[in-house]
């Protein structure tokens, strides 16, 4: 899945999600230049992928398909 995110501004946020949420979502791929982050996630797991999310300070602006 694919989702453009808001408030990821430098390499230090981009490391604080996927070290934050690696462990239990598999590999993050975030683009700063687009704000574009690209995760392995199953359809069932995104409502607690978004929650852990927004607990880190960060939101998906929309899902890109």
């Amino acid at each position: 899945m694919k989702f453009k995110m808001a408030n990821v501004n430098c390499i230090n946020c981009v490391n604080l999600i996927k070290k934050s949420l690696e462990a239990e979502f598999g590999k993050i791929e975030i683009d700063l230049n687009t704000k574009i982050l690209n995760v392995e996630l199953e359809e069932n797991r995104l409502e607690a992928f978004d929650k852990e999310l927004k607990e880190l300070g960060f939101e998906i602006l929309e899902r890109i398909a």
